[in-house]
């Protein structure tokens, strides 16, 4: 992927340079209401306050290699989820500096369970004929991914759901729509390469644990870039996230790294940097989605029901609750609890011998991708266990 495609997201530039003047007008005025919002609700970047919000998930295919299974895109959507709950698994490379900084955004996803009144997994897969349909436009202005009549899937109720559409961009890894910046609110949403969408056991890829996701989310709710549009001048309007003069796209740089006269937090999901090299969002960024939350047209996600039904799951726990994928393994192993609650739960490994080869306390609506490079071929166990109830997984190792 060539280096100027990370996101092509149309990011609001306040000079005026890239939207007309009633689109201009119309981000000052969201611009001056998100100030105001943030002066006023200092508070509720401390507060205990998770908003779960569902997301539908469409799936476009081109070709076998665009299509994802449905254990594929519900490790997706539990990593979004970890990354905005501050959950991720290398939270531990943010630097001292930053780490006050850090914020556990208290957004969830869950994949819809409920459309229309039905009973739904918030997936809907097609086959499409057209190469390329993320970057393409019928003569009439809609673009043909958001359509079922033009080749694409239409979106579900944007006041109810976030339509994620994953279908070839041509070009960029993902862009999203700013909170009022799309064409329709048919349009309104998050649009994901497939290149660049999932897990993958591979790092030959930069962009491999699915954190584009993470990054276009961040834009559909009124986060910018982190060096904004002008660099050391305006910044991306968050108070705790450093003036940073340029991105770092395709790079995994070392720490520190200087520009604008301060160290830069290039360590931000708001930056370009490989997926592996990513970590946080601050709590001034918080603030900005709260904020896009409690205002129009994002506002009514936070009351959708669109997660009503099968979210009353208890705590008892089963193999059936266990997903594992792929099994058998090569390098890596994906591990999903299909378990709704926000307990700490002990995963252990053990070899047929019965012996213990790894063990560590997670949360259970954590999604966990272990390397599993230096550990030899056979047969494993994979036991978790919360509440005094034990639940294990065979999981099968063969290079």
């Amino acid at each position: 992927m060539a280096q100027a495609d990370y996101c092509s997201t149309h990011q609001p530039d306040f000079s005026g340079k890239n939207m007309d003047g009633t689109t201009l007008h119309q981000m000052e005025e969201l611009e001056a209401y998100t100030q105001r919002w943030i002066a006023k609700n200092q508070n509720r970047v401390s507060l205990r306050e998770v908003i779960t919000i569902p997301v539908v998930v469409h799936i476009l295919w081109n070709t076998p290699a665009d299509n994802f299974t449905d254990l594929e895109i519900e490790a997706q959507i539990d990593g979004l989820t970890a990354d905005f709950r501050k959950r991720n698994e290398n939270v531990s490379i943010i630097p001292p500096v930053f780490q006050p900084f850090a914020a556990d955004v208290e957004i969830e996803f869950c994949l819809a369970t409920v459309f229309e009144g039905t009973e739904t997994n918030g997936i809907v897969r097609k086959e499409t004929p057209f190469t390329g349909i993320g970057s393409l436009e019928h003569s009439d202005g809609r673009k043909r991914i958001c359509y079922d009549d033009l080749g694409g899937s239409d979106a579900w109720d944007p006041d109810n759901y976030i339509n994620i559409w994953v279908g070839q961009l041509n070009g960029p890894l993902g862009k999203a729509t700013f909170p009022s910046m799309a064409d329709s609110k048919f349009e309104d949403g998050v649009f994901i390469d497939p290149s660049a969408f999932g897990f993958f056991c591979s790092s030959t890829s930069n962009y491999f644990l699915g954190r584009t996701l993470t990054h276009e989310m961040g834009h559909f709710f009124n986060l910018h870039h982190i060096w904004g549009e002008d660099g050391c001048v305006t910044g991306d309007l968050v108070d705790d996230t450093p003036m940073q003069d340029t991105d770092y796209r395709s790079q995994c740089p070392s720490y520190p790294q200087v520009s604008c006269g301060s160290e830069d937090m290039f360590m931000n999901y708001m930056d370009y940097t490989n997926d592996n090299c990513m970590a946080m969002f601050t709590k001034g960024q918080k603030m900005r989605m709260l904020a896009a939350l409690d205002t129009f047209p994002r506002e009514s996600l936070k009351t959708s029901g669109g997660c009503a039904l099968g979210n009353t799951k208890d705590i008892t726990l089963t193999p059936d609750d266990i997903l594992l994928f792929p099994n058998p393994a090569s390098d890596c192993v994906h591990i999903d609890l299909d378990l709704d609650n926000d307990l700490p739960i002990r995963m252990a490994i053990f070899d047929t011998a019965g012996r213990e080869i790894y063990a560590n306390q997670i949360f259970v609506k954590d999604l966990r991708t272990f390397d599993i490079s230096n550990i030899s071929n056979g047969v494993y166990f994979i036991y978790f266990e919360t509440n005094n109830q034990v639940a294990s997984k065979k999981l099968i190792i063969d290079k």
